[in-house]
């Protein structure tokens, strides 16, 4: 485990974050222990990028709560979506929709879907796009608002795996076969472009930063799950948060930091000492 308080190394600094279990409290979706280092990285003008298998519809309104004006990674790193304050990340870019550029790194939804209908006869999964309002709600423990946002996807399909591991492995190979892949969240399956993931959306940001934060800026990653290896793989600085219901990712690189508290609270004790590491008031 890293020494998180040695010498302090030089901004820039980009931090990207899973969502549920990471920044947002596994069973209340509560950020509020995280408040402390999220104003501190606000006033520091480091962005904190949500990198999520959550969709873009989530994510605006998430963004609203969070005060958070930065760009967001949605469906497990199928797109990018930047707001048009944040047009010199894109110049290029002149079309929006809804105040957004989307810079898609996957398939579309409607490829996914039907891809995975054949599947059906073969093994038991049930999908968002399955299920009632109401059965989400009971599924997701979401409020019904945000479980409706939930369901409008663009790029992945969220299921509740309901058969043996053995199928499931089947299941992910013939995935493979016809260009998709499946990550494990915390809750559900994500089926989605063989090309997307959160790793690559990571590399894809990091060089639009480029112009704003220089050739290297150090990049922090949370999260608590498999879905979130890719990303902190690819970081500088991956941070662990723990979490008692799943098993620790695998990362392997050059600097990885276990959090001691989980969700939010955690979030906010890593972050809070490694803005005192870079000297962040």
């Amino acid at each position: 485990m890293t020494d998180i308080t040695q010498i302090p190394t030089p901004l820039p600094l980009l931090i990207l974050t899973d969502m549920d279990g990471t920044l947002l409290d596994h069973d209340t979706y509560s950020f509020a222990d995280a408040l402390p280092a999220l104003e501190r990285c606000r006033a520091a003008a480091i962005p904190v990028v949500p990198n999520t298998s959550k969709t873009r519809t989530e994510l605006i309104a998430l963004r609203d709560r969070l005060e958070n004006t930065d760009p967001f990674i949605i469906e497990n790193g199928s797109a990018i979506c930047i707001p048009d304050q944040q047009i010199h990340l894109h110049g290029e870019e002149t079309s929006y929709d809804e105040g957004f550029v989307e810079l898609p790194l996957g398939v579309p939804i409607e490829e996914v879907h039907k891809i995975l209908a054949p599947l059906r006869t073969r093994f038991k999964f049930e999908t968002f796009s399955d299920w009632t309002l109401d059965q989400l709600v009971a599924n997701t423990g979401l409020p019904r608002e945000e479980a409706e946002s939930a369901c409008l996807r663009r790029y992945s399909e969220a299921l509740l795996w309901k058969d043996s591991d053995k199928k499931k492995e089947e299941f992910i190979e013939l995935l493979k076969q016809q260009g998709l892949h499946a990550l494990q969240g915390g809750r559900f399956l994500s089926v989605l472009g063989a090309e997307a993931d959160k790793g690559a959306a990571l590399e894809r940001l990091k060089q639009l930063y480029r112009p704003v934060l220089g050739d290297t800026p150090t990049v922090i990653a949370l999260g608590d799950s498999h879905n979130d290896e890719a990303m902190l793989n690819a970081a500088d600085i991956a941070v662990i948060i723990a979490n008692p219901k799943a098993r620790p990712p695998q990362v392997e690189g050059p600097e990885v930091i276990y959090s001691k508290a989980t969700g939010p609270a955690g979030w906010n004790e890593v972050i809070q000492t490694l803005l005192d590491r870079f000297d962040v008031e």
